[in-house]
């Protein structure tokens, strides 16, 4: 049986609205190009809600709507925040989210690609999925539809309910406007990779009824064979403008990606194994794992095979697609008050049949066996030649290359995640000036809930095809096929979650803007449950939390143009979880609380032309679940899911907008973190002071665009700068594992002219310049040096 489907064939009505809706709004924006309104008289009022960007110069962004919900410029706002603008992300080649994020200070990648999509990002230590417009963010997120992004650091829960301790990414999607205009986008560059885009703003009825379609259409790099990515994006949006104070604005908006097979987001890792047993088949379980705290110091980093290497087979596939309606009405109740309310609904799947496993069984050289060993070697004797090799291993991989026996499992697997959830919220929001007191008090109220599906299939070891001999690529059979539904049923879960909360927050500003504070708190109330279809005795039921989280920020002006702030801010996340130790319940999980202090600088010289914020802060973390397999005094395999630990995140960061010339600008930012656990149950101490999973110390990032003003030059820019990842923690059962440093540079040339009028764009981007070999996080790898071609016209 061959189940290979070619791409896109899961999605036909993703295909035929791409087209139909593409050639609408083209022939649409045919006919009106004669009647449009010149450049000049477009004119939009934003409600209170909405960012505004006539005050962004660049690189710069002027407000940011992520800190409060409400417009307010970013100068004036006593926490750490970046934006980057439309400019920066097109600047840069940014294709995902990451690629922008991934600039902010503090900010690194924690994808878990293999079954939860690569949009989940450590800030400040702490793992966080981005929103999107405020609500519900999605597994992959795609450029083509984002205005702005937005990062607002910190405990925030008074505004995002539960959302992680170290801060929250906001993505905001492009709105319509009143002047018909369409930017259409082509791109091709190395490894086969070629991408479409469209841009098309078209006003229905006058300025009533208003309409926008962004779309692309994407032919991933295919530097891993056999792999490959197709994925298409599409996300019309509406806004009728029912009076001049009340508008509605409903947009849909769909990603779907075919992998056929999927370029395996990992590597093989390394794990030291027994000695062979008579069947030949190596173990998949590490020989060194701790029994008692299930910690594996023979866990290691990815074995040294070729860079495009892929273990799953050509007949292996992951279909991802995520969908999502919203649907937002604002008012402008009177001069003082506006309102707002948000529905949002979402859809997601992703299912993966794969082939493998993720890690090579290698045993130990007889060089690393005790001297005066005697052979057959002692199980004794094994364990501490397995320590040795494991120690030398850690310091140079390539030493794998010397064991006798590497064996890579040919499981067969079928992995299914999807669920949907919806969300309301109603905000009231004021604006006023009372005898030079500027008061801007928001209320607002929200609903969420979420059902989440997972399902299993995986072979028992005995119906796992021939192992992979990974010294010897004749065993190497890519061919393999099999029937994913037939595979036994392991797991089958649900888990729901529901969400309901009111909050206020105060945005007061004194002594003509010298003096601003924000102060706010949060009632929310959650409850969850899991159902295991398979093991009923392994459900949970219901459990329900509430809890208040406040925040506050001051900040102070010592001048005009130098504010010193300080905040504090809780936040909590539900644990729909029930602990247990050696398998034994102990009741559910607490909900896992966090706080955080930060102190700051910022500075907006020269009218804007330097930016920067300097913020020093500390959060606490506690009770986070620990998972792991442990085992009694008889030998028999226990579970345990303990919490009592406490993480703490201490660091400086910085980051600055410069403009030296009109023509030439600059970003840069910096971050030292020092995220450690300070705080463990009894009986896992091997984890005290480790550093959690993606958790990085350094991380530095700049880049610059130089427009040139020459006559002979007119048009042409450059651009160029650096990511910086220092080591990053990449396993938790072994503390002492890193992944390795790295530095990314990347490049950019571009020209700007007008044909017959219309305004052209041809950029060359030059990305991992140096073509080393990097993995942003555990489970994924990085892209090789590549360039990428665009030309862009608008009209």
């Amino acid at each position: 049986m061959n189940s290979r489907i070619p791409s896109l064939r899961g999605a036909p009505l993703a295909r035929a609205l791409f087209v139909v809706l593409s050639a609408t709004a083209l022939r649409a924006q045919t006919q009106s190009a004669a009647g449009a309104r010149p450049a000049g008289e477009e004119v939009i009022t934003l409600s209170e809600f909405q960012v505004s960007t006539t005050a962004d110069k660049g690189y710069r962004a002027g407000n940011s709507v992520s800190a409060t919900r409400i417009n307010t410029p970013i100068k004036d706002l006593p926490f750490a925040i970046s934006a980057f603008t439309q400019q920066f992300i097109t600047d840069i080649g940014a294709r995902d989210l990451f690629d922008v994020v991934q600039y902010a200070p503090g900010v690194t990648s924690a994808g878990r690609e293999f079954n939860a999509g690569n949009a989940v990002y450590a800030i400040r230590g702490f793992d966080q999925t981005p929103q999107r417009n405020g609500f519900v963010g999605e597994g992959y997120v795609d450029t083509v539809s984002i205005e702005r992004v937005e990062v607002v650091k910190g405990p925030s829960s008074v505004l995002y309910g539960q959302v992680a301790p170290g801060g929250t990414v906001n993505y905001i999607t492009k709105r319509p406007g009143t002047k018909a205009s369409t930017k259409v986008n082509v791109q091709a560059g190395t490894d086969s990779f070629w991408r479409t885009s469209v841009d098309v703003n078209q006003p229905l009825v006058g300025d009533k009824v208003l309409f926008r379609f962004n779309a692309a259409y994407e032919n991933g790099f295919e530097y891993i064979k056999p792999g490959e990515q197709r994925t298409a994006v599409f996300t019309p949006v509406v806004t009728w403008r029912i009076t001049d104070r009340i508008a509605l604005t409903v947009d849909y908006s769909n990603f779907s990606r075919r992998e056929t097979p999927p370029s395996a987001q990992i590597k093989p890792n390394i794990q030291v194994v027994g000695v062979r047993p008579a069947n030949g088949i190596l173990s998949a379980t590490g020989v060194l794992i701790n029994p008692l705290d299930n910690s594996d110091p023979g866990f290691l980093t990815y074995y040294p095979l070729p860079r495009d290497f892929n273990y799953l087979s050509n007949n292996d596939n992951r279909f991802s697609d995520y969908e999502s309606i919203n649907a937002e009405l604002t008012a402008k109740l009177t001069d003082h008050w506006s309102a707002r309310a948000n529905f949002n609904w979402n859809k997601r799947r992703v299912s993966q049949k794969l082939t493998g496993l993720g890690g090579v069984s290698i045993t130990v050289p007889t060089s690393y066996y005790p001297a005066g060993a005697t052979l057959p070697i002692s199980a004794a004797n094994y364990l501490i030649g397995a320590r040795a090799f494991a120690a030398d291993l850690l310091q140079n991989p390539n030493l794998a290359l010397l064991a006798p026996e590497a064996q890579l499992g040919r499981r067969k697997r079928l992995q299914e995640n999807f669920g949907q959830g919806k969300a309301s919220q109603v905000e009231l929001a004021g604006d006023y000036t009372l005898g030079g007191v500027k008061v801007k008090p928001l209320a607002g109220v929200l609903y969420n809930e979420s059902r989440g599906y997972s399902r299993l299939r995986s072979s028992t070891t005995a119906n796992f095809f021939p192992v992979w001999d990974i010294k010897n690529p004749a065993t190497w059979d890519r061919n393999t096929d099999f029937d994913a539904t037939a595979q036994p049923l392991t797991t089958n879960n649900r888990a729901v979650t529901r969400n309901s909360a009111g909050y206020a927050i105060v945005n007061t500003s004194f002594f003509e803007d010298r003096l601003n504070a924000v102060v706010g708190a949060r009632y929310n109330k959650s409850s969850g449950s899991t159902d295991n279809f398979l093991n009923p005795a392994g459900s949970l039921a219901k459990v329900s939390t509430k809890k208040t989280t406040p925040q506050v920020g001051l900040g102070w002006k010592a001048t005009r143009d130098v504010m010193v702030y300080g905040s504090y801010s809780q936040s909590y996340v539900l644990n729909a979880a029930a602990l247990t130790q050696a398998s034994v319940p102990i009741g559910p999980a607490s909900p896992t609380t966090s706080e955080g202090y930060e102190l700051g600088v910022k500075t907006d010289f020269l009218n804007g032309r330097i930016s920067s914020t300097v913020a020093v802060f500390q959060i606490e973390q506690k009770d986070r679940i620990l998972n792991f397999n442990s085992f009694n005094a008889l030998g028999v395999t226990v579970i345990n899911s303990l919490q009592g630990t406490l993480d703490r995140s201490r660091g400086i960061e910085a980051e600055v907008t410069w403009s030296p010339m009109d023509n030439w600008q600059v970003y840069a930012s910096g971050a030292m973190n020092d995220i450690r656990v300070t705080q463990v149950p009894k009986g896992v101490e091997v984890f005290l002071g480790a550093h959690p999973e993606a958790t990085v110390k350094a991380l530095f990032n700049l880049w610059t665009r130089y427009s040139f003003t020459s006559d002979a030059l007119k048009g042409w820019w450059v651009g160029g700068g650096f990511n910086h990842t220092g080591k990053k923690a990449q396993r938790t059962n072994n503390p002492k594992l890193f992944l390795p440093a790295e530095t990314l540079w990347n490049s950019a040339i571009g020209y700007d002219w007008k044909q017959n009028g219309r305004p052209m764009n041809l950029a060359l981007n030059w990305q991992n310049m140096e073509d080393i070999e990097y993995f942003p996080a555990n489970q994924q790898r990085g892209l090789p040096g590549r360039a990428v071609l665009s030309l862009t016209t608008k009209f």
